[in-house]
């Protein structure tokens, strides 16, 4: 028996690199009653602009009154904000009571960190009676325990680019057909991805599941600092930069399209008012203006490109710190890096996929194996320009906890 949250979220993500087959996780959540059949939900899937779409689809169900329940990862402040009800965090109480209650069925069914997670959002949606939960899948779709999700209102699939290929497979149709899977009869697919290979994965997936692909709305980008889009004849202007930003407003508003016929409405002032408000944690997040410093999860490569694109229209000197986990791209993305900034830093961060500075270090980059010395020292360097921290969204979320604390 835990007697603190603390203790609770310990054990919970003592389970880290426990995972379960599918069906082997859909056979406990039945034998639970299936929770996850007792709410109304959005899935959504993708190699970046997950989180952000989530969080973009939230704040304009909360605006026209509805009740939302957002489950994501991973954390960015505590274990307990993957889990959300109107963007506040699972209490504290009810995390601690789940653990305590669940445990010896943890143990008997074998479940892992994700799986838990995932479980404890579905029976505190369930509970609450929330009027829709957005799920975010954790890597893929198909074999994914979110995928549990037997008839959402929508299937989205933000975008396919090469990331997890050890899971999901080498090439963008092979990773395509992973996020496809998440696609079902009775659902609306949505994408804003514009490959032709992955059109082709995702238009089979909706064939034979009988739904349409609704592909994302077009847009104009008017501004990039903040960052201010138009669509159909709305003038949107979000609350902060990232010129990949635009991509996913757009596509939140094209999911919102689709979803009147299910019933649920969002008149578009309440969109535009919604996404002027909407800020996700350490996406293209300001936290400092003296120097302008901006924290970005840019994890994978296509996440660098999608970056570097907006870092364009940053003041110099650009000063970038850089720390990333071993299982990504990450000559690529020091070299995509290097070619956008005026002083590259990396470093390292304590983290068991976390790679080593010294792995990371190219010619012209400075290697500083304290991340808050790197911090620092960035800040210096930067000045009257920006400094840009990104790399791992655990990093990234070490470094917000840090400049909370400030």
């Amino acid at each position: 028996m835990f007697t603190d949250v603390a203790q609770a979220v310990a054990y919970v993500t003592s389970r880290r690199s426990a995972h379960q087959k599918p069906e082997h996780f859909r056979r406990f959540l039945a034998s639970q009653g299936n929770p996850q059949d007792r709410f109304q939900s959005l899935h959504i899937a993708g190699t970046n602009g997950k989180g952000s779409t989530v969080w973009f689809l939230a704040c304009c169900l909360m605006e026209a009154g509805y009740t939302v329940g957002t489950f994501t990862s991973p954390h960015l402040q505590a274990h307990q904000d993957r889990i959300r009800i109107q963007g506040k965090w699972i209490e504290d109480d009810v995390f601690l009571d789940y653990v305590n209650r669940y445990q010896p069925l943890i143990e008997q069914w074998q479940l892992g960190m994700f799986e838990i997670d995932f479980f404890f959002a579905c029976l505190w949606f369930a509970r609450r009676q929330v009027d829709v939960a957005i799920v975010e899948t954790g890597v893929g779709g198909l074999n994914d325990a979110t995928n549990a999700l037997s008839a959402p209102l929508a299937c989205v699939i933000v975008n396919i680019g090469l990331d997890h290929m050890d899971r999901l497979g080498g090439t963008l149709a092979e990773i395509a057909q992973q996020k496809a899977g998440i696609i079902k009869p009775g659902s609306i697919a949505v994408t804003a991805e514009s490959h032709p290979e992955c059109l082709d994965v995702l238009r089979r997936q909706c064939e034979r599941c009988h739904v349409p692909l609704v592909q994302c709305r077009p847009f104009t980008l008017v501004r990039t600092m903040p960052v201010c889009l138009k669509i159909d004849e709305h003038l949107v202007q979000l609350a902060g930069g990232g010129r990949y930003q635009a991509a996913n407003a757009a596509l939140a508003w094209t999911v919102l399209d689709c979803l009147k016929e299910k019933g649920l409405d969002v008149r578009a002032e309440q969109r535009c008012h919604a996404l002027g408000q909407a800020r996700w944690p350490g996406r293209f997040e300001v936290v400092r203006h003296h120097p302008l410093t901006i924290l970005d999860g840019a994890h994978n490569l296509p996440g660098i490109e999608a970056l570097c694109a907006s870092l364009v229209d940053l003041p110099h000197p650009r000063v970038i710190v850089f720390a990333a986990l071993a299982d990504k791209q990450t000559d690529q993305m020091v070299q995509q890096l290097s070619q956008i900034c005026d002083q590259l830093i990396v470093t390292q961060f304590d983290y068991v996929r976390a790679q080593k500075g010294k792995l990371l270090q190219i010619a012209g980059s400075l290697l500083i194996e304290d991340w808050r010395q790197a911090l620092k020292q960035g800040a210096e360097q930067a000045k009257a320009g920006s400094l840009i921290v990104t790399g791992s969204l655990y990093f990234i979320s070490e470094v917000r906890a840090a400049y909370d604390q400030e």
